[in-house]
């Protein structure tokens, strides 16, 4: 059964969190490494999953296991089969599969602006089956996406289904994101320009990250992108509430995460690729 609520507990404060307001919190960085059940007597430790296929939960530790009498105990079964890869392969992902993630980014932003966020009342998702370390390994073969050159297999190549992109909001960005295909969104605060090199700040509350097109993008691009981020950047100078939204390659340059953009096609501005947003704008 999915946890929705947990305890954020210090050795000097206690307070109760919800996936609804633990992204909104001042504190969010220290809240979540300190999340644990809200059972009275159970200590076991929580962690949060941001939204992403399914709703925002908190899951529990391995190994740390709910007293029995919580609400929340399972028993974790060795039911399913560990499975160990044994190489991994990239594949570059389509325009059709990009254009679904930045389609799906604009729709959940849009639900939860308006209250309309698909949950059923009532219902459960029945969880994973837990498996124990112990059990049978099986080698597979480990797919992961990439919006870069030189990648491994091509879209849904030997029909391999296309691997999904995990979308991360500023705020969750964290180091096991890195050398990741990853979407995330936020607001433009400046953009700088030169030859053959363009990067957007982007800024959500207190969270920061830069997006950088870089020569293999000038080199692949149609000329006049050059033009559009000149044009991109008077306008950020007089507004800076912009919507960037974006798939790329998720790095960290100068101790700050960043994304790298390698297609016209992998991003948008208020939910329009930059040509149509510039010819509204």
């Amino acid at each position: 059964m999915p946890i929705y609520e947990a305890i954020y507990r210090t050795s000097e404060h206690e307070e109760e969190v919800t996936v609804s307001n633990i992204e909104q919190h001042e504190n969010y960085i220290d809240v979540k490494n300190n999340l644990y059940c809200t059972y009275s007597g159970c200590s076991a430790r929580l962690s949060y999953v941001p939204k992403g296929k399914v709703r925002a939960h908190f899951k529990t530790w391995p190994k740390d296991d709910h007293i029995q009498d919580c609400v929340d105990y399972f028993e974790r079964v060795a039911t399913a089969s560990k499975q160990k890869s044994i190489a991994t392969s990239t594949m570059a992902l389509s325009e059709k599969h990009i254009k679904s993630v930045l389609d799906n980014l604009r729709k959940r932003r849009n639900e939860k602006a308006s209250g309309t966020s698909k949950t059923t009342p009532g219902t459960t998702k029945k969880p994973r089956p837990k498996v124990d370390p112990g059990s049978d390994e099986n080698p597979t073969l480990n797919i992961v996406p990439t919006t870069g050159p030189n990648a491994d297999l091509g879209s849904g190549e030997n029909n391999i289904k296309e691997p999904s992109v995990r979308n991360r909001s500023l705020i969750n960005l964290t180091d096991d994101d890195l050398n990741w295909t990853r979407s995330v969104e936020g607001f433009i605060q400046n953009v700088e320009t030169g030859d053959k090199r363009a990067i957007l700040d982007l800024r959500d509350g207190n969270y920061t990250c830069r997006v950088y097109f870089e020569e293999y993008f000038f080199d692949n691009a149609p000329v006049n992108f050059r033009g559009y981020f000149e044009d991109l950047k008077k306008l950020v100078q007089r507004h800076k509430d912009y919507m960037f939204s974006g798939v790329g390659l998720i790095e960290k340059r100068n101790d700050q995460y960043c994304m790298l953009i390698n297609d016209g096609n992998d991003f948008r501005i208020d939910d329009r690729y930059i040509a149509l947003f510039l010819h509204s704008a």
